[in-house]
């Protein structure tokens, strides 16, 4: 591998991981995370429980409790006559730390019945009543889905991943959380491995830490991920924890090792990146 080139490419991309200031106290990272309080009123959005024309795929909403950390079900026929329909997932987490339930909504949008798809993600904060939602623009009374009013142009903007799992920093409290792309979504190939997030107050959004920059908040949480995993909302999960899958890392050093590999190369790479690449 070309050391020289990957410092060139490193240098050379404008990266857009945000910046992080160092804390006042050292993180106190712990999979303990704290319970947050559902808001008055339905368990989903209101668009949820809305009945499209062509049969009853959102019923399973209204079997949603509020006491669910996380819930999901079908949506409308990708392609007419194939059977093949949209998915969606809701997992509940206090994204903005305020104390009230949140949901994380993960869209997947099949392109064949073989299990490939595509990702949207959209967020719905917890307000004192209902929600409020964060997401790409899509058709009035819809759904969140991919296809919908802007959704396609503005995807890579709430292109967040999947499985959503979190870490609490008790000094800061604050929440982190960690996602990734399953092998067969799109997503993947263009964000491979593990990502870190945490919520930007003044963006009104998650926003991506570099966990690969040595020392950083985003480095430790990574760290702290791989040796003891992340809270799951999913009560099926082992131990109720996500836990780190070497794979899922080692995919990503084989595509941004090699720059060019993954075939953007408009995408950022870490310079912290280096240090961890195969010699």
């Amino acid at each position: 591998m070309n050391r020289l080139l990957l410092l060139a490419a490193c240098g050379a991309l404008t990266a857009t991981l945000a910046p992080v200031r160092a804390q006042a106290e050292a993180p106190k990272l712990t999979t303990d995370v704290p319970a947050c309080t559902m808001p008055a009123g339905r368990a989903l959005p209101d668009v949820y429980y809305a009945r499209p024309r062509h049969g009853q795929v959102l019923a399973w909403a209204s079997t949603v409790t509020r006491t669910q950390g996380v819930a999901g079900g079908q949506g409308q026929e990708r392609y007419d006559g194939t059977g093949v329909r949209d998915w969606f997932d809701f997992v509940r987490a206090d994204l903005n730390n305020d104390g009230v339930c949140d949901w994380f909504v993960t869209m997947s949008a099949p392109d064949s019945s073989g299990g490939d798809h595509e990702t949207l993600n959209t967020l719905y904060l917890g307000r004192t009543k209902g929600w409020q939602r964060i997401g790409a623009h899509v058709a009035p009374g819809d759904v969140d889905a991919l296809g919908s009013g802007r959704s396609q142009k503005e995807q890579k903007d709430f292109l967040f991943g999947e499985e959503l799992a979190t870490i609490h920093d008790t000094a800061a409290r604050v929440n982190y959380f960690v996602t990734a792309f399953q092998d067969r979504d799109a997503g993947q190939s263009l964000h491979p491995g593990y990502r870190i997030f945490t919520w930007d107050d003044q963006g009104k959004t998650l926003r991506l830490l570099d966990k690969w920059q040595a020392g950083s908040i985003g480095a430790q949480v990574y760290a702290y991920f791989k040796s003891r995993g992340a809270h799951s909302s999913d009560g099926a999960a082992e131990g109720g924890l996500v836990k780190f899958d070497p794979e899922v890392e080692a995919l990503e050093l084989s595509e941004r090792c090699v720059p060019g590999a993954s075939g953007e190369g408009d995408l950022p790479v870490s310079p912290g990146l280096l240090a961890h690449c195969p010699r």
